[in-house]
């Protein structure tokens, strides 16, 4: 095969990749791992990530920025709310940094939230993505294409 192959859209992929905030701070690595394989054009990175691998070729490296748009999207506040605690289906004592399901008004799906504040009746949840908001920096590594890993 080739050594000349670029990843296109479609292609089964091993990556890893190291996320940091834009200040440096280490968020998440896949290194202390096998590769994952992602197939590009599946959502199973971000759609920044899958755009970035594209034309990679095995064993090369880069970097990417990610804005808060190409991310996890803006900090909302209006997904911040307050939610009596008699609405919550809990098999523990609410604590702060606890997840939840939200089940808004109306015929909206569940949203996943965390506790970030508890009242005497009622919880402060917070329903944006941990990473809403943040500016990302990937090093990004496609591996290997996954049909050749053998």
């Amino acid at each position: 095969m080739s050594t000349d192959r670029k990843a296109r859209m479609g292609d089964a992929l091993l990556i890893h990749y190291i996320c940091r905030s834009a200040d440096g701070v280490l968020l998440e690595t896949t290194h202390e791992a096998p590769p994952p394989m992602i197939r590009l054009g599946a959502q199973d990175v971000l759609p920044a990530l899958e755009k970035a691998f594209v034309g990679m070729s095995a064993g090369e490296s880069k970097r990417v920025r990610l804005t808060p748009k190409q991310a996890f999207g803006p900090y909302r506040e209006e997904l911040v709310a307050d939610v009596p605690v008699s609405q919550l289906d809990l098999e523990a004592v609410p604590q702060p940094g606890m997840q939840v399901e939200v089940v808004p008004d109306g015929d909206e799906e569940p949203m996943l939230g965390r506790i970030v504040e508890v009242g005497e009746n009622a919880v402060q949840v917070d329903c944006n993505h941990p990473l809403a908001g943040e500016t990302l920096v990937y090093d990004l590594t496609l591996v290997a294409f996954s049909d050749d890993k053998a």
